[in-house]
């Protein structure tokens, strides 16, 4: 609705050399969404959506706000490189808890996306902030 050409699980576009792009992301390799229009006019991001249990015996000494900002970093040294340096786009971790938290990047997708419906709707930011909330949530 307010974003061009966009896909779910696209593919990652194939590395000509191996030394081209380092990451643990293989060949034949998947994101989440791709789409055009949503930072900027025509400009391209694909996204890599993530869900973690807070209860798990890696994150269950820890608190959810430390445990979305290690999966978003490990997303973007996986992904992120690769996706910017061979696919010529920008890339965003989308990250969420299973019981309902929100990573920052993700929180900042969900605000732009409601801001552009808002926008295009002629509705109020906070209804719409609220759908997209509500739409998105996971508990």
């Amino acid at each position: 609705e307010v974003c061009h050409g966009v896909e779910t699980e696209p593919g990652l576009v194939p590395v000509a050399s191996s030394r081209a792009v380092s990451g643990g992301v293989g060949e034949g390799a998947r994101l989440g969404i791709s789409a055009r229009g949503l930072w900027g006019p025509f400009r391209g991001t694909m996204f890599d959506v993530g869900v973690f249990h807070p209860g798990a015996d890696s994150c269950r000494d820890r608190d959810v706000g430390s445990v979305c900002n290690r999966h978003e970093n490990v997303e973007r040294r996986e992904c992120g490189r690769r996706v910017i340096r061979v696919g010529g786009c920008g890339f965003a971790p989308l990250v969420y808890s299973a019981l309902g938290g929100v990573a920052p990047q993700a929180r900042a997708f969900h605000r732009r996306i409601a801001e552009l419906v808002a926008e295009r709707a002629g509705e109020g930011y906070r209804d719409v902030i609220g759908a997209v909330r509500t739409k998105l949530s996971f508990a």
